[in-house]
């Protein structure tokens, strides 16, 4: 298949040369001049991406790399964006005139962020949402990439719900551990980024201040009484997605669904495998995306949509609110919403319909 992956960073370098290895035509598009320029050029000029993956190397061969959007586009079978998800609304603008039928659009990871792919666009397009990315890595140098762990499954769901299983036909083509989920919206809130991002950053911020970049979040943060906060806010998404007819699961349960093989073991047995064997160092300082894009793009609105169906979300909300005073700015203001989204005045039931179908009010 003809691939575009939207996006040069980490994910983006990981998943091209992972993909391009399977035998399909890979195009990198970078759409921004933040970061990671200088490596960039050099992939554009050479068409190729040096990786690391399980202490071996290789060098995979990519189609094309390039900055232009129609002819990235215009030319894929199925696109994936793997951009940090505060610029989702942006790429909508820019990429939508240029979709055409039979495409397949694959927001990884979303944060429902595909709903502003599917409102803008006019086209026969199947939009998808990935809760997590298959491959996490690191850019270690000019055209480099060290890919430190793969997911043993990777859920996908489609909105609207009903087109996810002609989708999974094709991305089961793409890479073979794809696996389905029921809306989004389990997408949106099965990331693990909302939970273990959030609290671990936000309730260890002095320690991640006074290590002076020694800091490994998976490995230190998560003792008992953490834990303990992690189950409460487990308890309020789970409210959340009992709420829409969908499984109550645990943020434990779904990462071991996505990381381990044998899912006979203790969820904590798969987390501590993680932190141990695959998980990268950081966050280095209190600013980073783990607050500044994890806080608005998935709290903000779990709690936006616990408001709506009349679901409390009182540790959700207490982050938001402390969040936003360590760094002296309004998250909720910034935050995504039902209202971004045009679903402000959508009843509730209306909203179920909506994630099922696609129907709009």
């Amino acid at each position: 298949m003809k691939v575009t992956i939207v996006g040069a960073g980490n994910g983006g370098y990981s998943h091209a040369s992972m993909i391009a290895k399977q035998g399909h035509e890979v195009t990198l598009l970078k759409t921004s001049n933040f970061g990671q320029n200088e490596s960039f050029d050099w992939v554009q000029q050479n068409r190729k991406i040096k990786y690391k993956f399980h202490d071996q190397s290789g060098i995979a061969v990519i189609k094309n790399a390039t900055r232009n959007i129609e002819q990235a586009i215009t030319s894929a079978d199925v696109i994936l964006i793997i951009t940090q998800s505060i610029v989702h609304k942006d790429l909508a603008e820019k990429i939508t005139p240029y979709l055409r039928d039979g495409q397949i659009v694959v927001v990884m990871p979303g944060y429902c962020g595909s709903l502003y792919f599917f409102n803008k666009c006019t086209k026969n397009v199947i939009f998808m949402e990935s809760e997590s990315l298959p491959y996490d890595a690191r850019i270690t140098g000019i055209g480099e990439v060290d890919i430190l762990f793969e997911n043993i499954r990777n859920p996908l769901a489609a909105i609207p719900s009903v087109m996810t299983d002609k989708a999974m036909i094709v991305m089961n083509k793409l890479l073979p551990r794809f696996t389905k989920r029921n809306s989004i919206i389990e997408s949106a809130f099965h990331n693990p980024n909302l939970i273990v991002h959030t609290i671990g950053t936000i309730m260890n911020v002095a320690r991640i201040e006074y290590s002076g970049g020694e800091f490994w979040m998976y490995r230190e943060a998560f003792t008992p009484t953490i834990w303990r906060l992690i189950d409460h806010l487990d308890t309020e998404k789970c409210d959340i997605l009992d709420y829409f007819g969908l499984p109550r699961q645990s943020f434990a349960d779904s990462f071991k669904f996505r990381t381990y093989e044998d899912l006979n073991h203790d969820s904590m047995t798969a987390f501590k495998h993680y932190a141990a064997e695959g998980s990268p160092k950081g966050p280095t300082d209190a600013k980073t995306r783990y607050i500044t894009e994890d806080v608005p793009m998935g709290l903000c609105f779990m709690s936006s949509i616990g408001k709506k169906i009349g679901i409390d979300t009182p540790i959700c909300d207490s982050l938001i609110y402390i969040a936003s005073a360590m760094h002296d700015v309004d998250y909720y203001l910034q935050g995504r919403t039902l209202e971004n989204f045009g679903l402000g005045n959508y009843t509730k039931q209306q909203l179920i319909d909506f994630f099922l179908t696609g129907k709009k009010a």
